[in-house]
């Protein structure tokens, strides 16, 4: 009887003082890469937690981190990658939990250009959007099939990739194989996709969740509360993956297509079980890779890399 009356104590405590609140941006634009965020959302699993989650797409992507470090936003998603070169670069950043658990990342062309091996771009023109990164990145791929620099051309194609490889403007392009893929495949192209990770690059988070560490300072029982709630959406993801696409396609009705509901599928497998993100090869790979590139100039020790304090033991 006194259980049920402090219980009920505390529910109505936390009623009259009402949740707290958490700005979470994303990446990018809303897409299958985010269901679990979603997911926890429309299933509730954040007011459970006792937080409210105001979840934000960015006006631009290179947005996110920034505004985490200035705390303009509490937790922001972005690829691991980003993450190393926004720390090194100065920003006072620490990696909480992940989302997306592995690349997505790597070169894309069609087989119809007579390219089935990444050899195959010997002497060709390969599109990127986003320098320095890119072109390091696809320098990199190359090497390991016997394709120096001087051997092709590295083309800056904007953010059209697509349409710079469907016009024949490039031979390659960079792409994510969750998305440009598919949206190229059902265009009917016959495509081939080279990942980045067999080629020379570490494999790699794909998205991380990243925060300044003064928000844990007085925000730690909703952060913690934050990455309880989105483990069990990326587990009901995993479980009941329809039911999670039609949590997303409540919130974004317009998404209900052939390309995002196969983007899913081929995302499914990447969920970051638990929102861990603590594999040390992942992080010693890819920050090694990033210094030997030039890409950062300082490396860091794990402890200042990432924290596992608000996720569960797995």
């Amino acid at each position: 009887m006194r259980k049920g009356f402090v219980f009920l104590l505390v529910v109505l405590v936390q009623l009259a003082a009402g949740a707290s609140s958490l700005k979470v941006m994303l990446d990018f634009f809303p897409n299958p890469n985010h269901i679990p965020l979603y997911a926890a959302q429309v299933q509730d699993f954040f007011s459970e937690e006792g937080i409210e989650v105001e979840i934000m797409p960015p006006a631009d992507p290179s947005d996110p981190a920034k505004l985490a470090a200035t705390q303009a936003v509490d937790l922001a998603l972005t690829p691991q990658i980003n993450y190393l070169i926004a720390k090194a670069a100065g920003l006072p950043l620490i990696s909480v939990g992940a989302l997306i658990d592995g690349a997505l990342g790597g070169l894309l062309s069609l087989v119809d250009l007579g390219v089935e091996e990444l050899s195959d771009l010997r002497g060709r023109k390969v599109g990127y959007s986003l320098a320095p990164l890119e072109p390091v990145l696809w320098r990199t791929m190359l090497s390991t099939v016997g394709v120096e620099p001087g051997e092709f051309e590295l083309v800056n194609v904007g953010m059209s990739t697509v349409a710079a490889l469907l016009s024949g403007k490039v031979d390659a392009v960079g792409a994510f194989r969750n998305f440009e893929l598919i949206e190229v495949e059902l265009l009917g192209e016959k495509a081939v996709f080279f990942p980045q990770e067999d080629y020379g690059v570490p494999n790699t988070y794909e998205i991380l969740i990243v925060a300044n560490p003064e928000l844990f300072q007085e925000r730690a029982r909703e952060v913690r509360g934050f990455f309880t709630a989105l483990a069990r959406g990326i587990a009901f993801t995993l479980d009941q993956p329809e039911a999670a696409f039609d949590a997303f396609l409540s919130l974004y009705p317009d998404r209900d297509d052939e390309l995002h509901r196969r983007s899913f599928s081929a995302t499914l497998p990447l969920y970051a079980e638990g929102a861990r993100h603590d594999d040390v090869d992942r992080w010693v790979g890819m920050q090694d890779f990033l210094y030997q590139n030039g890409l950062v100039d300082r490396v860091f020790s794990l402890e200042e890399l990432y924290t596992t304090e608000f996720l569960k033991s797995p």
